[in-house]
């Protein structure tokens, strides 16, 4: 139960980081130092991960999971050590001023979006477990097992609207630094946590379905 609500708490949490203009600068940075500190936490209740690190046969689903998991910190990082330099309400004594800080808040935006693409594929690589959790969780196997083709189509449904809205939010302008210019009405805030929710879950949705062609492909070679 607590793994569920840290996961929970972690990408509600990161999903209104990702909007500043409906937060302002002190809440942003607020749950910035939040996500950190659950991000700590989620790491010590994993701390199993890295004690069995170099332990068992290095599948392609397990490398595929390493790597992400080291990318994602990476980016982290990046973008924890970003905020701190554009600081402006809890650290401005550290913060780098000018005008040449702006290649600093596009390397913040830039590296915030690449750990959203993260997390959704990090949730994805470990969906299995995550679900069963869940599904136990809400006491809803039942429902689930009853229903599981409509659970795939709803899956289906999800990543296709979350490409069309990763095209229609721009997320890859916003990963390659471009300027946004051009870009029309920004949308209401109901239509924006749709939208990402929507792009998490299509990433989600890829990183699972990868998963299983990697155990199916690996089963399939031991045949």
């Amino acid at each position: 139960m607590k793994r569920n609500i840290l996961n929970t708490a972690m990408t509600v949490l990161f999903l209104l980081l990702m909007n500043y203009r409906f937060t302002g600068n002190l809440s942003h940075e607020i749950l910035g130092a939040v996500v950190l500190l659950l991000a700590f936490w989620h790491n010590g209740l994993n701390l199993r991960w890295y004690r069995t690190f170099f332990k068992g046969r290095q599948s392609g689903q397990r490398l595929l999971a390493t790597v992400m998991n080291f990318l994602l910190a990476a980016a982290l990082l990046v973008s924890i050590a970003t905020g701190l330099f554009i600081s402006q309400s809890l650290l401005p004594f550290i913060a780098v001023r000018g005008t040449n800080t702006l290649w600093l808040h596009e390397i913040h935006q830039s590296s915030s979006y690449v750990c959203f693409i993260l997390i959704g594929l990090h949730l994805g690589l470990q969906g299995d477990a995550l679900w069963i959790r869940l599904k136990h969780w809400l006491g809803a196997e039942r429902f689930c097992e009853k229903y599981a083709v409509l659970g795939k189509g709803l899956s289906i449904g999800i990543i296709v609207y979350g490409i069309y809205a990763s095209f229609s939010n721009h997320i890859g302008a916003k990963l390659f630094m471009e300027h946004s210019f051009g870009w029309g009405k920004a949308p209401s805030a109901t239509q924006f946590f749709m939208d990402y929710l929507m792009i998490l879950g299509c990433y989600t949705g890829l990183a699972c379905s990868v998963k299983k062609f990697l155990i199916w492909s690996e089963r399939l070679g031991k045949k």
